[in-house]
């Protein structure tokens, strides 16, 4: 079920190259790219591993390892046997409608409907044809500037009140070179996805644990489709709900047909992932670290302290020790008080 906007009085188009940021770790290797970074943004990479931006020099960037997160373990389970779509239902719609695929739409940017309605549209069906209910709804939030989150707020908020879905998707597409999202297997050619969580709201870890969740059944379904996982500084209007995630659906310089190409996959990972795949967190996490940008003192401080605990548990007695040591002599000095007096008392 689609909701539909009001076309705009002018419609018009927009090309050009768009600022694109190279993300490399320590070693100098790259991990990821993106259209907007900021310090302290996080990135999962495919192996569970969190990295963190720390620093940026024009159009790169520089992450160290934060932590390594245990990988959700999924166990395979059948889509939930119904006749009715009642108790499955998704909520898509798009907060940045302007957004087109250059190579098929002529523009990256479209002021009205864009390109990336048609994707909408496309998991619209996928999920249909899996027997979710889905609500689409293409309200407009021109133009594309730092308020259409503000105005999209509105539209998801309805959703959320009105339809009480599942999840609420906001479907999107990147803005860097078209070679960070193509994707090759067994011959046919594919748009990768990348997922993106919002660190600022208080529904950050829930979210998060979601997008992962969805990471790690499409990582087993298919290795070849997910880029990532970026955490950015915005909240993305995913205060609303803790299954509200933003799918960016290929870049604008990629073909929509690629990205046509994907949909599927993207919806049975979904699926999969919502309505079939039982998913288990092994709980905490390995390596963990704080927040690690630009302290490198208090890294410092942190090993000094794990370098005396180590001290102290390989060179036994440690505190325990002394304790008993120190009990036990004072018991002696006691029992030889109290013998000497009881002989000067006699």
């Amino acid at each position: 079920m689609g909701i539909s906007a009001v076309a705009p009085a002018f419609v018009f188009a927009v090309d050009g190259e768009i600022i694109q940021y190279e993300v490399y770790d320590e070693y100098g290797d790259m991990l990821t790219y993106s259209s907007d970074v900021e310090i302290g943004d996080t990135i999962l990479t495919k192996d569970f591993s969190e990295y963190q931006i720390y620093r940026i020099e024009g159009e790169k960037c520089y992450a160290r390892f934060l932590r390594k997160l245990n990988r959700p373990i999924i166990k395979k389970g059948k889509v939930k046997d119904t006749t009715s779509t009642e108790d499955k239902k998704l909520c898509l719609y798009m907060t940045h409608n302007d957004e087109s695929y250059t190579p098929s739409d002529g523009y990256d940017s479209i002021y009205g409907a864009g390109g990336i309605h048609d994707v909408a549209k496309a998991l619209e069906k996928q999920f249909e044809a899996r027997g979710i209910q889905v609500v689409l709804d293409e309200s407009l939030h021109i133009p594309h500037d730092s308020s259409a989150y503000s105005r999209s707020a509105v539209t998801a908020k309805t959703l959320y009140n009105s339809e009480k879905p599942d999840a609420l998707f906001d479907i999107h597409r990147d803005g860097v070179s078209r070679k960070y999202y193509y994707a090759s297997h067994n011959g046919e050619e594919y748009s990768k996805i990348r997922i993106v969580v919002g660190k600022s709201n208080p529904n950050f870890e829930k979210n998060y644990k979601f997008a992962q969740e969805v990471f790690a059944v499409g990582n087993e379904l298919y290795p070849w489709l997910f880029l990532d996982i970026y955490c950015g500084k915005g909240h993305y209007n995913q205060e609303i709900m803790s299954t509200n995630l933003l799918f960016e659906m290929g870049t604008y310089l990629i073909e929509k047909e690629l990205v046509l190409k994907s949909v599927p996959l993207l919806a049975e990972t979904v699926e999969q992932t919502m309505y079939a795949s039982i998913v288990e967190d092994e709980g905490g996490v390995d390596q963990p670290k704080e927040d690690i940008v630009d302290n490198e003192v208090e890294e410092e401080a942190k090993d000094d302290v794990a370098q005396t605990e180590q001290t102290n548990d390989a060179g036994k007695p440690g505190w325990t020790w002394l304790v008993v040591v120190s009990v036990m002599l004072g018991s002696l000095i006691i029992f030889a008080f109290a013998t000497t007096l009881k002989k000067k008392i006699k």
